[in-house]
C-alpha cells in the first residue's frame, strides 16, 4: 500500500471524508502519522495569552448569567 499526504480544505473536508468513507480499510486508510521536526507555528491554531484571558471572561460571565451583551438565536 502507498502513502499519501494531503492537506485538504476545511470547506470540502467533510466531502472527503464522505469519499474515503466509500473504501474499504483493505483499500484505503487514513493515517495521522506527524513529523513534528517539520510542523511551524503556521501548522497550528494559535491564540494569544490576552485572547484566551478575553475568552475565559466572557465564558465566566455568560455561566455568571452577565448576557446582557450577549444575543441569542433560535435556529
Amino acid at each position: 500500500m502507498q502513502t499519501v499526504t494531503l492537506k485538504v480544505d476545511d470547506s470540502v473536508f467533510d466531502k472527503f471524508k464522505w469519499l474515503i468513507s466509500h473504501f474499504s480499510k483493505n483499500e484505503i486508510d487514513i493515517v495521522n502519522e506527524i513529523d513534528a521536526t517539520k510542523l511551524s507555528l503556521k501548522d497550528f491554531d494559535y491564540i494569544s495569552d490576552e485572547e484566551m484571558l478575553k475568552l475565559k471572561q466572557i465564558s465566566s460571565d455568560y455561566k455568571n448569567d452577565k448576557k446582557d451583551d450577549f444575543e441569542e438565536y433560535v435556529v
